[in-house]
């Protein structure tokens, strides 16, 4: 905009829009809903928007976030939005306390290319929990006594009568087919999955990876076994997958319980963070990573894998 001086002259002023910085990685969290009673589901969202070619290191959490329990966790396919590429992550919380509760700030590390890791943290959300007696306070749960009921027939003689021929006629079948049977060769079966991982659990053990420094490759060979036993015992190719990916398979896979799903996640999460993050953990990390990896496979393998099963029976031919 330019004015006319005394002299004649013009002085002019150029009038620019103020710069906004905008943040190379930022993070929201949103509860819903944010009144509820004791125990209901809670749905909570943290996304992650950030500028393209920035490396993300998302934790995954698993177990408690605040006094909230974990019961269940997902994630969505990132998304572009305004040039800017957003990754979501959903879980469902629930809280047995009363009162005003507090979800705490989640955290994400990133790196932009040519830079040290760096941290952003999102914000809180403020969840309101009453009781049910609260919401309902005219609630009665006292009814009327039943009028009295006939006797019913007991049936349970001819039960235990009919149990008993049962019983011996499948006795007398077994005797049949033990005297019967056809002549059988014993064939050795590969190992179990969970006994392969193990064994190799307890070899690298005695390698002392962790007293003589080498963190990095201790986990990476911890992951590699972890990894190979879940693509042996549950035809998952984990080997393949990155961590969030296998992570999303995981939790779909009614064989994993929300228990084992939290303890893989914890487990993978903290291997990622040395492998790519350049943590640096302790001797206890390193031991308590080992026997969660351990436990992991001992919770896992199948039910009857207590009983001896060195030998598999195939009948042949007479």
């Amino acid at each position: 905009m330019c004015s006319a001086g005394g002299l004649g002259l013009a002085s002019c002023v150029l009038l620019t829009s103020p710069i906004v910085a905008v943040d190379p990685v930022t993070v929201t969290a949103i509860a819903t809903p944010k009144d509820v009673t004791i125990g209901e589901p809670i749905r909570y969202v943290v996304e992650v928007s950030a500028a393209p070619d920035t490396e993300l290191v998302i934790p995954v959490l698993a177990g408690q976030i605040g006094d909230f329990t974990i019961t269940d966790f997902g994630e969505q396919p990132p998304q572009k939005r305004n040039d800017r590429i957003v990754a979501t992550r959903w879980y469902t919380l629930t809280i047995f306390e009363t009162g005003d509760q507090i979800v705490p700030a989640p955290k994400v590390h990133y790196r932009i290319p040519g830079e040290d890791l760096q941290e952003a943290t999102g914000n809180e959300v403020l969840v309101g929990v009453q009781s049910l007696l609260a919401r309902e306070p005219k609630a009665a749960d006292i009814r009327d006594i039943k009028p009295p009921e006939e006797v019913p027939f007991d049936w349970r003689p001819y039960g235990m009568v009919g149990a008993g021929v049962v019983a011996l006629a499948a006795v007398l079948a077994a005797l049949f087919y033990l005297l019967n049977r056809p002549r059988r060769q014993y064939v050795v079966p590969p190992r179990p999955p969970h006994e392969v991982a193990l064994a190799a659990l307890n070899r690298l053990r005695t390698r002392h990876l962790t007293e003589e420094g080498q963190f990095d490759r201790f986990y990476v060979e911890l992951s590699a076994i972890i990894r190979r036993y879940l693509e042996d015992r549950f035809e998952l190719r984990a080997p393949e997958m990155t961590t969030e990916e296998f992570l999303s398979v995981a939790a779909r896979d009614a064989r994993l319980n929300p228990t084992h799903r939290r303890l893989l996640a914890a487990f993978l999460s903290e291997a990622d963070l040395v492998k790519f993050a350049r943590h640096l953990p302790t001797l206890r990390d390193s031991e308590a990573a080992y026997d969660a990896a351990r436990r992991f496979i001992d919770d896992t393998k199948p039910a009857a894998a207590g009983l001896p099963a060195s030998v598999e029976v195939r009948d042949a031919a007479a």
